[in-house]
């Protein structure tokens, strides 16, 4: 995806998700991208991180109501 920047990442999906749902809630677009192996994931020691990305003019936004 052209000009999608990663603000956030974990390995715990839960707490990615619910970042998410902050950022769809003031109409920012995002979207996830989950590298985990799926036997583990959502368990506590999934490898990979899960990624959350919004287009870049949405970059500024999205990082200050996640803090």
């Amino acid at each position: 995806m052209k000009n999608w920047i990663v603000i956030y990442s974990d390995s715990f999906l839960v707490g990615v998700e619910m970042r998410k749902t902050v950022l769809e809630e003031h109409d920012i677009p995002c979207v996830l991208n989950n590298s985990q192996s799926t036997s583990y994931a959502g368990v506590g020691f999934a490898s990979g991180d899960v990624e959350l990305l919004v287009p870049q003019e949405f970059v500024e936004k999205a990082k200050s109501l996640l803090q």
